[in-house]
């Protein structure tokens, strides 16, 4: 069985889907926004490293790199710039080639628990995930649903899927606050963001899936 997880960004699918990634079938990770602006620019978001957002990219490729590797994975980067670089937008076709032939696609769901802390471009990216592969398989976002049993898909984006809780046994949870611990450059900020101890395996303890019924 082949396996595509689509990441949004360098951490995604680490954070959502690492008992898929850490699993025993063929796994390719597809991440979307994987490119830095001109040198010299930097964002707000990027203020607090001390390089610029090139820069920067640059290391989160490398942290990105180190995380999977864990797991015995690698990344195909797409080379799409964030909102926050000026861009953000993404079609279907450049999923294409990637997602037509895989047994199974997992996308971002595009959720949160609380309203004010969605990522609009894991929508961005669902929505052109669903136009390639109707079928596939939505993960909670984390740590924006707070790694929550009780997530749920907003009403009217449940029909027709069904639900899955997978509780991480301790081991999963040590090997995925392992990969977690090599985003260096985000993780300080993500934990002031949504109050999660991330490298605790304690907070791992959940990931959830919907699945077309």
């Amino acid at each position: 069985m082949t396996i595509v997880v689509v990441s949004p960004h360098f951490d995604d699918a680490v954070l959502s889907c690492w008992t898929v990634i850490d699993g025993s079938e063929s796994v390719e990770v597809v991440t979307v926004f994987t490119a830095g602006p001109a040198p010299g620019i930097v964002t707000g978001w990027d203020r607090d490293t001390g390089v610029d957002s090139a820069t920067r990219m640059i290391q989160r490729e490398v942290e990105n790199r180190a995380a999977l590797a864990l797991a015995g994975r690698s990344a195909t980067n797409l080379g799409f710039l964030e909102t926050q670089y000026g861009a953000g937008g993404l079609d279907g076709s450049a999923l294409a080639d990637h997602l037509r032939d895989a047994d199974v696609v997992y996308a971002p769901a595009g959720i949160a628990t609380r309203a004010s802390q969605v990522n609009g471009e894991h929508g961005v990216v669902r929505d052109a995930c669903l136009s390639v592969r109707p079928d596939v398989v939505l993960y909670a976002d984390q740590p924006y649903c707070h790694y929550r049993a009780d997530t749920e898909l907003p009403a009217g984006m449940s029909i027709g899927l069904t639900r899955k809780v997978v509780v991480l046994s301790a081991e999963q949870r040590d090997r995925k606050a392992e990969a977690i611990r090599c985003y260096t450059g985000e993780l300080t900020k993500l934990v002031n963001i949504f109050g999660l101890a991330l490298t605790d395996p304690d907070q791992l303890q959940h990931e959830i899936f919907w699945t077309p019924a």
